[in-house]
């Protein structure tokens, strides 16, 4: 009879367990089912997708036939419900650039590989009248690998009177076998030298052992989605992940739920609006959006 009891008192309690794992959202999503980016056929190859919180400012690494630098990076803007090349916003150096992503406020992030410049490098720039120019921060990241990359720049009140910024970039591994380091710096108000963060730590000792390859914060600092690829096998797909902030560091998150994707398909360029509500993703050698909606299937 005891037995009895006990065993019914187990799966009740795993039953509560497993009913508070259902219930508990997950930290981006779910979403709907994905949807091709729509680019001009005036870009060609079009890859590494960023757009602004405006939602119709972006770059990408295309081939522009009618820029100065055809191949590279390019500015962009949404119009007529296609993305497509902006003129007015593509002078400068970006299109120089192994890569770049847009930033709120006229700014962007963009990086050298070794082999297209003296050494590898990651700079942030700035729009002017007369184009793009490296801005006055210097480099974001002095520890950089042959192929290092950025992921997204916020920027958020300090102090009541000015801001700080955070970057994410992406420190890519030399060695066959070793995993890729994410890196989060910040910058305070009145400094020209980026700091190291501690915040990406928990990625580095995860038992997972997660070897990412792209990341991005949502504009409130809150919540860090990436690209990864998790253990030991060097040919599993890369997945994405979202992970909430805690104690000023980003665990190991949890899979992203996306409607009609499969687990073991490779998603890469992870981008997020400021909240989250649609993420962005490379996929069969495509760029996809997807916004999110509520266990329904509903927009929330």
């Amino acid at each position: 009879m005891l037995r009895v009891v006990a065993t019914a008192l187990l799966l009740v309690g795993c039953d509560l367990v497993w009913q508070l794992e259902r219930d508990v959202p997950p930290t981006c999503g779910p979403f709907g089912a994905p949807a091709l980016v729509p680019f001009h056929p005036e870009l060609i190859e079009p890859r590494d997708f960023s757009v602004d919180n405006s939602g119709v400012r972006g770059l990408i690494y295309a081939q522009y036939p009618r820029a100065s630098r055809p191949t590279g990076v390019h500015a962009i803007k949404l119009e007529n419900d296609m993305w497509r090349a902006d003129p007015m916003r593509d002078t400068g150096v970006l299109s120089s650039l192994d890569g770049g992503h847009i930033a709120e406020n006229d700014f962007a992030v963009g990086w050298l590989f070794e082999e297209g410049g003296d050494r590898p490098e990651i700079r942030e720039y700035q729009f002017f009248p007369a184009g793009w120019s490296p801005g006055g921060s210097g480099l974001l990241d002095p520890l950089q690998g042959q192929t290092s990359t950025g992921g997204n720049m916020i920027v958020l009140p300090y102090a009541g009177v000015a801001t700080i910024r955070f970057m994410v970039t992406i420190l890519m591994s030399d060695r066959v076998g070793e995993p890729n380091t994410m890196r989060i710096f910040q910058l305070f108000p009145n400094e020209t030298q980026w700091e190291l963060t501690a915040q990406a730590d928990p990625l580095k000792t995860s038992k997972a052992k997660v070897n990412p390859n792209g990341g991005v914060m949502t504009a409130d600092h809150g919540k860090l989605v990436y690209t990864a690829r998790t253990g030991e096998d060097t040919s599993a797909p890369f997945r994405l992940y979202a992970s909430e902030r805690d104690r000023d560091e980003y665990p190991h998150g949890e899979p992203l739920r996306i409607e009609g994707v499969d687990g073991d398909e490779d998603l890469t360029e992870p981008w997020i609006n400021a909240d989250c509500t649609r993420v962005y993703f490379r996929r069969a050698d495509a760029t996809w959006m997807a916004d999110a909606v509520d266990d329904s299937g509903s927009a929330p």
